[in-house]
């Protein structure tokens, strides 16, 4: 939109120009010494996008994978606690549904779990052998309500540089809330059925961090980066390349059902008014850690506008146009139009076209003309200078009067080629901001906001005419309700 608006100011400033000058000179080429103007290198450009991510659909997906029922190693038949003198049992356990939450990048997900158990104990041991009756007991079984107890594992979380997860969890609460007691010999099992519930538990942490090492983003992270080096089409303007070079992320944090992180994408966007067709999508980078948690974007990108666009932009403004003095009895019909580099920061507009000067007529005359944009970086101010028209040939007319016409032609581009960039910039600013508010594929909601926008400089090489901006504003990314 910024590189629209600015063809706009050159097509008005040209147009005045023109009606200003064609109709008094008939000039030859003029000789202009190239000496292409350096054009800076645009630093890379820092993307950083916060990322919330509800973690309920997580929770709810390990619910949907999570063994509901934990038994000894024997079940149905018993399992000795310890040894021949200790109780012989069996026990199953019923998982809850899973609730979890995040504390930094400790990730704690629990349970309250009804359990059962069956067996018997021996109160005298002979030689290694019980020499009476095992006694029989049972607790939450036979008829009798099960019962609680509150189980809960805590796992650190990291993204791993090959894009995979890597969590150490760990059995971090067994916390029975009923009491298993034998009343009649007040032996509390309890415990034992806690102690007994642990190997279990221990496994299905190791389970969990397997499960981890499997899981891998690197397919997803393909597409994504494929898409980021895909050129975006601007409609009605042109196609924008991100150019990404490096992916990082940052440590995990969060808080409750929330955990947030940061995505960063180092790049070296460009702006160019038609596809690049030669551009190759290069290897997935390895995924970077990054401290760096501001979620603000410094986004610099030059706009690369050649200068066959522009007399194209202006050819559809003036081609076949007919412009005259108030008197009338100056006109000029344009036929062509060609707008051209020549370095040294010099424009040359050539231009073919039928004068009329009083009685006197031109047919497919040619003038030129020369300028020299400057650029205000401090109060965005776009202006043109030392506008020249010249010739290695000097015509009569351009004789006659080149001091009252030069004088002329640098008043009028003062007057009307100065442009304040300011309310151009403002409007853009909003229009891009408008545009980072989207609902992105599985109920993702991307919001962003551009703070601030400029121009760093305009550049007229010999080949393009370079336009270096820069967007700071702040990105977010909220997952709340999404599937697996």
């Amino acid at each position: 939109m910024i590189k629209s608006r600015i063809n706009l100011f050159v097509v008005s400033l040209l147009t005045t120009t023109l009606f200003i000058s064609s109709c008094k000179l008939h000039s030859e080429l003029p000789t202009i010494i190239a000496e292409e103007i350096p054009v800076p290198i645009l630093e890379s450009s820092s993307i950083q996008i916060p990322v919330e991510v509800n973690l309920q659909p997580i929770i709810n997906f390990a619910n949907s994978k999570t063994d509901k029922v934990i038994r000894n190693p024997d079940y149905p038949n018993f399992s000795s606690f310890e040894g021949v003198e200790g109780p012989r049992a069996s026990y199953d356990v019923l998982i809850g549904s899973l609730t979890g939450s995040m504390q930094g990048n400790m990730f704690s997900v629990g349970t309250t779990a009804a359990y059962g158990i069956a067996g018997d104990y021996c109160s005298d041991i002979v030689w290694g052998k019980c020499i009476h009756i095992r006694i029989p007991f049972s607790c939450g079984t036979n008829g009798e309500e099960k019962r609680k107890v509150k189980i809960g594992f805590s796992s650190k979380v990291e993204i791993t540089s090959s894009y995979g997860l890597k969590t150490q969890t760990v059995v971090s609460e067994v916390k029975p809330l009923d009491p298993c007691e034998m009343t009649f010999l007040k032996i509390d099992m309890t415990n034992k059925v806690m102690d007994a519930m642990r190997p279990s538990l221990n496994d299905c942490a190791k389970f969990i961090d397997q499960q981890s090492k499997s899981t891998s983003f690197k397919a997803i992270a393909k597409d994504a980066w494929k898409e980021l080096w895909t050129p975006i089409e601007i409609e009605g303007y042109g196609f924008l390349c991100i150019n990404p070079n490096e992916i990082s992320v940052s440590e995990l944090n969060g808080t409750g059902q929330t955990l947030k992180f940061n995505i960063g994408l180092r790049a070296n966007p460009k702006f160019k008014l038609t596809k690049d067709s030669t551009l190759k999508t290069p290897a997935l980078p390895t995924l970077k850690t990054n401290a760096k948690s501001n979620p603000e974007f410094v986004f610099n990108m030059p706009i690369i506008s050649s200068y066959s666009e522009l007399t194209n932009t202006l050819s559809k403004n003036l081609k076949e146009k007919i412009f005259q003095s108030d008197d009338g009895k100056q006109t000029i019909l344009i036929h062509q139009i060609t707008i051209s580099g020549k370095g040294n920061s010099t424009i040359l507009l050539e231009m073919n076209c039928d004068l009329k000067m009083g009685i006197k007529k031109f047919k497919n005359a040619t003038l030129y003309f020369t300028m020299k944009p400057l650029f205000d970086n401090k109060t965005q101010t776009l202006e043109l200078s030392n506008v020249k028209l010249a010739s290695d040939k000097k015509h009569v007319l351009l004789q006659a009067g080149t001091e009252l016409f030069q004088k002329t032609i640098a008043q009028k581009i003062q007057q009307f080629g100065k442009t304040d960039l300011k309310p151009i910039l403002e409007s853009n600013k909003k229009s891009i901001s408008d545009q980072l508010h989207k609902q992105l594929p599985n109920n993702a909601q991307l919001n962003g906001q551009v703070n601030q926008l400029k121009i760093l400089g305009i550049y007229p090489t010999e080949n393009n005419l370079i336009i270096h901006t820069q967007a700071i504003g702040n990105l977010n990314l909220k997952m709340s309700d999404y599937s697996f």
